[in-house]
């Protein structure tokens, strides 16, 4: 497994811990389909459009951890990996996946490279953006990290 990959998971792992859990052993939120409050019935939000998109001026791999998701499956606790390598920049990806989730993507350039950048959209929204420069010559990988809320 590549050193930038572990990084992701890591940071994924870290994001999610640090989010916090807490029950206060009430009832669950949710009733099929529909949230508990004192007011009119509302619906829980439905699957999430993310797009990813990177910037750059050599070819690039990007890594996102359990973000690949298929909405007729909801039973499934583990989505697969995003696992993508010698794309040509610019790139730019639809996807679909649950509202609520940490995403955190990795992005690296293959070649050595003055710069490389990286976008995730949800809902048609910017939610995280980064881009770093250097002297050519070198490699270079970035990290956007945000929820799909």
């Amino acid at each position: 497994m590549r050193t930038w990959k572990t990084a992701a998971c890591l940071a994924a792992v870290t994001a999610l811990l640090t989010t916090g859990c807490s029950d206060d052993g009430g009832d669950d939120d949710r009733v099929q389909g529909v949230a508990k409050s004192d007011g009119p019935a509302s619906p829980v939000k439905s699957d999430v459009t993310v797009e990813i998109k990177v910037t750059g001026d050599s070819p690039a791999s990007v890594y996102i951890p359990g973000i690949l998701f298929d909405s007729k499956d909801k039973k499934s606790a583990d989505d697969p990996d995003l696992d993508l390598d010698h794309i040509k920049t610019p790139f730019s990806k639809k996807l679909t996946s649950r509202p609520g989730r940490s995403l955190s993507m990795q992005v690296a350039s293959e070649k050595p490279s003055k710069e490389i950048g990286c976008q995730i959209y949800v809902d048609g929204k910017l939610k995280a953006q980064e881009r770093k420069k250097m002297k050519p010559g070198y490699t270079l990988n970035t990290t956007c990290t945000t929820t799909t809320s």
